[in-house]
């Protein structure tokens, strides 16, 4: 029984200690894009303010009929570093689907940090070619050890290509990789981190000027590549010519693009809840060369974001606060 007097809050440590698996989260996200699908899900288009072309702040609800959850997520995001703070700052609100009464806040850094390569993963079953052994990442940071950490435990990923603006990233990152097992390689031509791949996962940050380099023609028949960077280090208006073009959700896409953050402004052959819901085939062809570009939909971080909450109380973590 939700006690309307109280709240829990889970922190950043809270969160990381549920030691959600990897299995676990891509679940919650493919349930929920298939209730999209099916009238179980609704999330709208995120809101909010663009101050700069590196800052933003936006606010994302969601709504989840199977874990009886209205939420919404509150995220900024700034160039911190200078400053020793974190890049991504996010807050969590759910609420109960019949009662409307808050019961949790929580931190929402570690599952940001999290969803997007669950989403990468979700599509990847069906638009990646099983036999993937090669995966590149272009910008070598938090989203690219997330991705590592999902994709590694789904294909037989042997090899790691690493290529960023900032070689030391690149270097750090290829360490980190070998650490773990994996054969990897350190390129400064962009061209080489995706000709010859069968995954290709981009997750360059805004920034201030920023120029596209990568072109959709080097990808390799067979290929999958995952923008986690909405494409803006792709070049795209070369999109069209590929086999299969996919988003998260058609409609924050095209709300993304007319508001000049999201580069492509053309049409999608499908869409993540189609692809959860096997309403649409995916990959048909080894040959085939795919790409995924999502946004981000709050959908995803409030599915995780249930999930923790049910975590949390089977294990008593957490603080309860009065109202």
């Amino acid at each position: 029984m939700i006690d309307p007097n109280t709240l829990l809050y889970l922190s950043r440590a809270d969160i990381e200690s549920l030691a959600l698996t990897a299995d676990e989260v891509e679940s919650a996200i493919e349930g929920a894009y298939r209730g999209l699908h099916e009238g179980g899900a609704a999330s709208v288009p995120k809101s909010g303010f663009d101050t700069t072309p590196a800052t933003f702040f936006h606010a994302m609800p969601a709504r989840y009929d199977a874990m009886e959850t209205v939420g919404i997520k509150w995220i900024g995001t700034a160039p911190n570093a200078a400053l020793g703070l974190p890049h991504i700052n996010a807050l969590i609100v759910l609420s109960d689907l019949k009662t409307a009464v808050v019961r949790a806040v929580m931190d929402g850094i570690a599952i940001t940090a999290v969803r997007p390569a669950a989403v990468s993963l979700v599509a990847a079953r069906r638009l990646a070619r099983r036999d993937s052994s090669r995966i590149s990442f272009v910008a070598c940071g938090v989203q690219a050890l997330a991705h590592l950490n999902v994709f590694a435990a789904a294909f037989p990923i042997r090899h790691v290509t690493c290529h960023s603006r900032r070689a030391e990233s690149a270097q750090a990152f290829a360490a980190t990789v070998r650490e773990r097992g994996f054969d990897a390689t350190v390129v400064t031509d962009p061209r080489a981190a995706i000709d010859g791949q069968d995954i290709i996962v981009s997750s360059v940050p805004r920034a201030v000027g920023l120029v596209p380099t990568l072109d959709p023609a080097w990808l390799s028949p067979g290929s999958f590549a995952s923008a986690a960077d909405l494409g803006r280090s792709w070049r795209c208006a070369g999109l069209r010519k590929l086999d299969l073009l996919a988003t998260d959700n058609r409609i924050q896409s095209r709300e993304a693009a007319a508001s000049g953050v999201l580069p492509w402004s053309g049409e999608y052959d499908t869409e993540l809840s189609e692809l959860a819901a096997d309403a649409h085939p995916g990959r048909t062809t080894p040959a085939q060369r795919a790409f995924f570009i999502h946004p981000g939909l709050g959908l995803g971080d409030i599915a995780i974001a249930a999930l923790a909450f049910r975590r949390a109380q089977e294990l008593g973590i957490g603080t309860l606060l009065p109202r």
